[in-house]
C-alpha cells in the first residue's frame, strides 16, 4: 500500500476493488472501523479509494483517467473517514479517493478538506475541487492563493472552474510576493481571462 497519496499521484492497483462486485460490493466503512489501529483503518481507507468504476482498455489509459473513474458509491464511506477520522493519513486516502470520483457529491466534504492543515490532503482537495469546476468553492480557493503551498494549485483550480469571481483575486494575488511567483499566477491570470472571453494582454 501506498504511505503518502500527495497530489496527482496516482493509485498503486487502478483497478482494485474494495469487494465483489458480482457477489453485490459494498462499499461501507466496517462497523469496528473507529476501534481500529490506524494502520488498519489507512488500509480500509486507501482501498475504497482505489476503487473504480469501470475498467479501461490499457495502463496508459487507465492512468489518463485515473482521476475520473472513481466509484460514486465509496463516496459516504470516504466521507466520514475524511470529516471523522482523527489521522492524518486517513484523511488524506480519502481526499484522494474522494477527488477521483466524477460526482459533484464530493464537493462539500472536498470544501470542509481545505481548511485541513495537511498540505497533500489539501491538495487532492484542490484537484478534485478544479475537476468538478466547482463553483460554490470559488471563495476558499481565492484564500488560499496566499498559501505556501497551495497558491498555484488554487489558481489552476480557479481557471479550471472558469468563474469571474475568481479574478479578482488572482489578479490581486499576482500583485504580491517574489517575482516568479508574480509572474507564474499572472499567467493563470491571463488563462482565466481568456476562458471567460476577456481580451488578452496587449
Amino acid at each position: 500500500m501506498a504511505s503518502g497519496s500527495e497530489p496527482g499521484e496516482a493509485a498503486a492497483k487502478p483497478e482494485q476493488r474494495a469487494a465483489d462486485s458480482e457477489g453485490g460490493a459494498s462499499f461501507g466503512l466496517p462497523p469496528d472501523f473507529i476501534g481500529r489501529t490506524p494502520k488498519q483503518r489507512r488500509e480500509v481507507v486507501w482501498a475504497l479509494a482505489q476503487v473504480r468504476s469501470r475498467t479501461r482498455k490499457s495502463l496508459p489509459e487507465t492512468m489518463r483517467h485515473s482521476g475520473e473513474d472513481g466509484e460514486p458509491g465509496v463516496v459516504p464511506a470516504l466521507t466520514v473517514a475524511l470529516q471523522t477520522d482523527p489521522d492524518k493519513l486517513v484523511k488524506r486516502h480519502a481526499a484522494y479517493g474522494l477527488a477521483c470520483v466524477a460526482d459533484d457529491a464530493i464537493v462539500p466534504p472536498l470544501r470542509g478538506a481545505l481548511a485541513l492543515a495537511d498540505p497533500a490532503t489539501k491538495g487532492h482537495a484542490i484537484l478534485g475541487l478544479g475537476r468538478r469546476r466547482a463553483r460554490e468553492a470559488v471563495p476558499e480557493l481565492v484564500g488560499l492563493l496566499d498559501d505556501r503551498y497551495a497558491s498555484l494549485m488554487a489558481a489552476d483550480a480557479l481557471v479550471a472552474i472558469g468563474d469571474e469571481r475568481g479574478l479578482g483575486g488572482l489578479s490581486a494575488a499576482a500583485g504580491r510576493g517574489l517575482p516568479l511567483r508574480r509572474h507564474r499566477l499572472r499567467r493563470r491570470v491571463w488563462a482565466l481571462e481568456a476562458a471567460l472571453g476577456q481580451q488578452p494582454p496587449g
